[in-house]
This record gives structure tokens, C-alpha cells and sequence, in this order.
């Protein structure tokens, strides 16, 4: 009896939640927006380690100034950056010592101005029941 009970409680940890990211403040709606999640502060930022990843062209998507992006995660602790690429050329452009030159964010509104935005600043819990995250782009 023991067992299944075990089992139960171990597959209700492993149902998704939704993560709802409301992108703002873009300064005109051209190219596409991407979210990138991370779980982890040794993964933060390096793209290829992100969790999800989710790109919305945003002429499309946008609605009354903001572009919100569904993600389906596992409960757990998570970082997200966004970033307005509004020439729609793939690629985040930086200046010549790389600080970007397109409109980015951070989850809990972390912007770091001295450098990228800090994985602990930005973390937040995602539970069960879903969270909805307001990301303002920065001008």
C-alpha cells in the first residue's frame, strides 16, 4: 500500500505549469520576440542550456502593447530573459564592447547595469498552479 501511494504522489510532481510571460514596452512592433528560461544559475544565459525557448513574430502576436508567450514547465525555480530583436536578423546586436543595442529583460524586472542581469535576481518559483510574468523591455 506504502508503494502506491509513493508512486501517486510521485507522478502529481511530474505534471507541467504554465508560465505565462507578458512581454512589454516594445518601442515598435517589428521583428520577433524570444524568451529564453533557465533552471539553473550555471546555465544562465547560455543558450543552448535554456529549458525553453519561445520566439513570437511580434506584428503578429502583439495586443495592446504586450506579447504574452505560453510555457509549459515542470514546478521548479527559473530565471527568464527576453529579447526584441526588431530587425529580425536572428541575432542579438550589441555595441562594440557587447552590450546589446536591442530592447531586452529580465524576469522580476532585474536589470544589472553593469553587466547582464544576475541568474538570482531574476529566479522566481513556478508552482504548480501556473504564473504569469510581466517582463518590461528596457528603452
Amino acid at each position: 500500500m506504502k508503494c502506491s501511494i509513493l508512486i501517486l504522489l510521485a507522478g502529481a510532481s511530474a505534471h507541467a505549469a504554465t508560465l505565462t510571460v507578458d512581454i512589454s514596452n516594445f518601442q515598435n512592433e517589428t521583428g520577433s520576440v524570444s524568451v529564453a528560461v533557465y533552471a539553473a544559475k550555471e546555465n544562465w544565459l547560455k543558450p543552448d542550456l535554456a529549458v525553453a525557448n519561445e520566439t513570437a513574430d511580434v506584428g503578429q502576436a502583439i495586443s495592446e502593447g504586450t506579447v504574452s508567450i505560453d510555457l509549459e514547465l515542470e514546478p521548479g525555480e527559473y530565471a527568464a530573459v527576453v529579447h526584441h530583436d526588431d530587425n529580425d536578423n536572428g541575432k542579438m546586436d550589441t555595441n562594440f564592447i557587447g552590450i546589446p543595442k536591442e530592447p531586452t529583460g529580465a524576469s522580476n524586472g532585474e536589470a544589472n547595469r553593469f553587466g547582464p542581469p544576475r541568474y538570482q535576481k531574476a529566479a522566481f518559483t513556478l508552482g504548480e498552479n501556473g504564473l504569469r510574468m510581466p517582463i518590461r523591455l528596457s528603452d
